[in-house]
């Protein structure tokens, strides 16, 4: 494990194969930064599955979610110097700041995603993506969720996780998720 600042972000890159996941951490308002124990059980499922993991950590102060998705677009010119393959994974807030990146990317998984927050908007984009929702989402409705899924253009897959907002019990279900739309799509 490799601790890294990419112009002035600090993130931890594991490197374990070709392809590399990078995960975008949720509202970190909320808390939300790399060290979310659903981010760190989906890297430690892709770095068995060889799969490399670049997690970070937006910058300080909040900029509303535009300087966030700036933070992500550095990060990822980081990663796009070393690898060919670029898996982007969002949790809640990090899947919008995924999606309005997603185009520089080759596969992308939004794990609860929102349709907005703060200054950004959910954005779609025509590469491989997963939708992952939880169908008890105490801040994001099935509804919601189902809508966004439906509007999204394809190729593009729906899993329904029994759950709430934070998949408490189901980390091992949520990584595995993840790491297998990766592998099949890479």
């Amino acid at each position: 494990m490799a601790e890294v600042v990419i112009d002035s972000i600090k993130a931890t890159y594991n490197v374990r194969g070709e392809r590399v996941a990078m995960l975008c951490p949720p509202h970190p308002l909320m808390g939300g930064s790399r060290f979310d124990i659903r981010l760190e059980k989906i890297a430690s499922e892709l770095l068995r599955k060889n799969v490399s993991v670049l997690r970070f950590d937006y910058q300080q102060p909040f900029r509303s979610g535009i300087g966030e998705v700036e933070d992500a677009k550095k990060s990822l010119g980081y990663l796009k110097e070393r690898h060919d393959f670029i898996a982007i994974v969002g949790y809640s807030f990090g899947s919008v700041v995924a999606s309005n990146v997603s185009d520089y990317c080759n596969a992308a998984v939004y794990i609860s995603p929102l349709p907005s927050i703060n200054s950004i908007s959910f954005r779609d984009s025509t590469i491989p993506k997963l939708f992952i929702v939880a169908t008890k989402d105490q801040f994001v409705s099935l509804d919601e969720s189902l809508r966004l899924y439906e509007e999204a253009s394809h190729p593009k897959a729906l899993v329904r996780i029994d759950t709430d907002h934070f998949y408490f019990g189901k980390f091992d279900v949520l990584a595995k998720t993840v790491a297998e739309f990766i592998l099949q799509n890479s």
